[in-house]
């Protein structure tokens, strides 16, 4: 089954890649992200990358999407049932586990096509020996308080959910339990094409 997991704001997408469903139970979703899966990404209007430029310019400069595909080795992608996070399983060229990636999101809302969600800016990167390192917590400072994104308070909030993951992380908890650092996709699986509809407007 093919996913669209789709982030963006104010009934838009900003990014969404495509996925095949490998569980869908009452933990959550989770996707197996091929390489060479296609998305969608947001550039500057000049089609350089976002990061390309300052945190002002990123938040302010014009913008276009376009079609691309998901570059590197594959990842697991799990989704929460209840919770304000999705986890990625990372792998090497040769499928040795890497880390989890915990990218801080709002709740995502299940629609047809699959999964949509507010991108919170806050990321933590865990090593396969447990060990948390923040991520873009200068981005994630600069947006809070700005229109349209997170109040003080509830930055407070995304950081405390954050710190309650790589507890868990550390503690071998579940999701941070070994589930998936083995995963190998079958070879046979086709790489899955992106969904015509995946610009309806968003819901998160």
């Amino acid at each position: 089954m093919t996913f669209l997991y789709r982030y963006g704001r104010d009934g838009r997408t900003r990014f969404a890649r495509t996925g095949r469903v490998v569980a869908d139970n009452a933990d959550g979703v989770t996707l197996w992200i091929a390489p060479g899966s296609p998305q969608i990404e947001s550039v500057l209007a000049d089609g350089r990358p976002l990061r390309s430029v300052s945190l002002a310019e990123r938040c302010d400069l014009p913008r276009i999407r376009r079609e691309t595909t998901w570059r590197g080795p594959g990842i697991v992608q799990f989704a929460p049932t209840k919770g304000e996070y999705s986890i990625s399983w990372f792998f090497t060229d040769t499928g040795e586990f890497r880390g989890w990636y915990i990218n801080l999101e709002s709740q995502p809302v299940r629609h047809r096509l699959g999964l949509d969600s507010t991108d919170q800016a806050l990321d933590v990167w865990v090593t396969p020996d447990r060990v948390p390192h923040w991520k873009d917590e200068d981005e994630f400072a600069f947006l809070t308080g700005r229109p349209g994104r997170w109040t003080p308070a509830e930055a407070a909030a995304i950081r405390a959910t954050a710190t309650e993951l790589i507890a868990l992380a550390t503690a071998a908890e579940p999701p941070f339990d070994g589930r998936w650092t083995t995963f190998r996709p079958d070879p046979a699986w086709p790489v899955p094409a992106l969904s015509p509809d995946w610009d309806e407007p968003h819901l998160s």
